[in-house]
């Protein structure tokens, strides 16, 4: 090799050699890794909740004064309110539950008293046992409701007014107490996030016919007063879904 090219050829060898380091020492223009960020859970009905309830009852009883045969037509308002706790299952959009509630019912009155004038029912109670079935829209949800009711059937302590033989004053002496009847109804409810949710439902609570005795304060008559017990439920309610 002539002695003018080796020393060229080293040369070169050096220049590349330090063009490799140099390159090296540049900083990296490869972007970072893009960091995982997880998608959203599903939003899903399956689960318990627990939750609370207000609202009105208004009356659709109709009472019979026997054996005078008067009658009339309870359409009285009252407030109602209480608790309620269930379960949810859903597939696809279809949602599956159970729900079971208790319910304060408020006193109401009504004017249309019949034979004996204005009548006042006293306060009690009502809850039921359902099964839901719904449709789910994400958040929002539509459903049905039926099952079995129970509660007190709501006759007035007392009742004054004129009968057949005069003034007549009515003091109630049994109470039928608690019965058991049904209940249907439909509501739709909306989730605020996984945990809240909001509802708003109607229901038919009928808890079938039933009596109880009066004694005339005034001749001691015996009167009974005959009952078709039944309310429309109109309320909203407040749920938390573990």
């Amino acid at each position: 090799m002539s002695k003018f090219l080796r020393p060229a050829l080293g040369a070169f060898v050096l220049m590349l050699g330090a063009g490799t380091a140099f390159a090296a020492d540049l900083p990296s223009r490869k972007a970072p890794p893009v960091a995982y960020v997880a998608p959203p859970p599903v939003f899903t009905w399956t689960g318990f909740y627990v939750g609370l309830n207000a609202g009105a009852a208004i009356g659709n009883s109709r009472y019979d004064w026997q054996p005078f045969g008067a009658s009339f037509n309870q359409g009285g308002v009252a407030f109602t309110g209480g608790g309620q706790l269930g379960y949810n299952w859903q597939t696809g959009p279809l949602v599956l539950g159970l729900e079971t509630d208790i319910n304060y019912r408020g006193a109401s009155s009504n004017s249309n008293g019949g034979l004996f004038g204005a009548t006042n029912l006293g306060s009690g109670y009502f809850g039921t046992l359902r099964g839901r079935v719904g449709f789910a829209m994400d958040r929002v949800l539509f459903y049905g409701t039926g099952g079995l009711a129970y509660g007190n059937a709501r006759f007035p302590a007392t009742s004054v007014g004129v009968g057949p033989a005069g003034l007549m004053a009515l003091s109630r002496i049994d109470n039928p107490g608690t019965r058991l009847g049904w209940t249907a109804g439909a509501g739709v409810e909306y989730a605020f996030n996984r945990n809240w949710s909001v509802k708003a439902e109607y229901l038919y609570v009928d808890l079938g016919r039933n009596s109880a005795n009066y004694v005339d304060l005034l001749t001691g008559a015996p009167v009974a007063l005959r009952a078709r017990n039944s309310d429309h439920i109109v309320r909203a309610g407040l749920n938390y879904r573990f």
